[in-house]
């Protein structure tokens, strides 16, 4: 018997049969590059007749299209006519990803595949106000929807990753470090855990805004699109403005009861703080030194590290030690395939790599690969775009009273 045939004896409902025949007609379609109607029967176990009809559904709702067979080696055609195949349509909607930093916010456009179709930067004052860098993403946003030639009625999904830890409850909250106050020297966006960021983003852009942490953010583009694309259980481990750490189990953004997985630089002992103060104090050092503008303090660092300057470089290897600690107390606790060294620093190359991989194999009970990021500035902004792809699809897919 079917699988519709099935559904229906067991369910009594073909109203609600129908719903998941499509959703799972429509899953298909996503897993695949493209299919015939046979291939269709196949995967969800329907009847000729119901594939027929799921098709023309999908067909008039403009989530699926014929296409072009795909390349075939060169043999005799058979007798018969050719099959027919059908592939979902990237282009029924699109998502933004936003990444609100200290320095800048970027947005990213892209269709329901996932290939970017615009990106947009603006740089920003450290000192900005909550508002007015959530009104500098705002228009960012927009200015990326533009140079894709898109409309906001034609945006399906957003999100957007911040610094700092989220509660579902609490909005913004200080990057896993506890509360205000807690004098365990939080980091978070000027002013960010006195507004409602979701609602403000929201309203400004004329569309619901998930928001979450730029860290693991940045991790979920690293396994979707970076270094770590074919590997499930992932360490990230970000080195910038900060230092900060995300967990990927079964290709999962951990987020952990409170949204505060991964934050391990709450530890005073690893000193993750005192690193980062002495990596940006060298580096404006350097910059006064060299008269340019403060904001690529870690950046001046790495150059003068490379040049053999030994308080640079005594300075970069004490961030990259301690950096290590910590990845070895997740790597422990987690048993992960890689760890990924990803943020700005990781441009550095092997001059921060290697003491990383050094100082982590001491503490390690495994050999850990060790791989740079391959996603550079665009990291956070990518892996919003994929959360927004993924509530989109959940949607997409969802049976109303199943």
């Amino acid at each position: 018997m079917s699988q519709d045939r099935d559904a229906g004896a067991r369910l009594g409902d073909s109203s609600l049969l129908r719903k998941l025949n499509l959703a799972a007609a429509l899953g298909a379609f996503l897993k695949a590059p493209s299919l015939t109607l046979r291939e269709l029967r196949a995967v969800i176990g329907v009847s000729r007749p119901t594939a027929e009809d799921l098709l023309a559904e999908l067909l008039t709702e403009g989530r699926v299209e014929e296409t072009t067979p795909p390349r075939q080696p060169s043999s005799g055609r058979g007798a018969g006519r050719p099959a027919r195949y059908f592939r979902f349509r990237a282009e029924s909607g699109y998502v933004s990803g936003l990444d609100i930093g200290a320095h800048k916010t970027l947005a990213v456009v892209t269709d329901l595949r996932g290939n970017t179709l615009a990106t947009s930067r603006r740089e920003l004052d450290p000192e900005l106000d909550a508002a007015g860098r959530l009104s500098a993403a705002v228009e960012t946003a927009r200015a990326c929807w533009v140079e894709a030639q898109l409309a906001p009625s034609d945006i399906t999904g957003v999100a957007c990753g911040v610094t700092g830890t989220l509660r579902a409850a609490e909005g913004v909250h200080d990057v896993g470090h506890g509360p205000v106050g807690s004098g365990l020297a939080p980091y978070s966006l000027p002013g960010f855990t006195e507004v409602d960021v979701p609602g403000a983003l929201s309203e400004g852009l004329g569309r619901p805004v998930a928001v979450a942490n730029d860290v693991k953010l940045a991790a979920l583009a690293e396994h979707w699109k970076g270094a770590a694309q074919n590997h499930r259980d992932i360490v990230y481990m970000f080195a910038g403005h900060r230092a900060g750490a995300g967990v990927l189990i079964d290709g999962q953004v951990h987020q952990g009861r409170h949204g505060a997985a991964g934050e391990i630089g709450a530890l005073p002992m690893l000193g993750w703080e005192a690193a980062v103060e002495r990596l940006h104090a060298r580096g404006a050092e350097l910059a006064r030194s060299a008269g340019t503008a403060a904001g690529r303090e870690g950046e001046m660092v790495i150059t003068s590290a490379a040049r053999q300057d030994p308080e640079s470089l005594a300075v970069l290897i004490e961030f990259a030690e301690v950096l290590a600690r910590g990845a070895a107390v997740l790597a422990l606790a987690v048993d992960p395939e890689m760890v990924v060294l990803g943020g700005g620093m990781s441009r550095g190359g092997p001059i921060l790599a290697e003491p990383f991989r050094r100082e982590l194999a001491k503490f390690t009970l495994v050999p850990l690969e060790v791989v740079t990021s391959t996603m550079g500035a665009d990291s956070v902004a990518l892996g919003a775009a994929r959360l927004a792809l993924d509530t989109v699809f959940a949607e997409l897919l969802a049976v109303p009273g199943s």
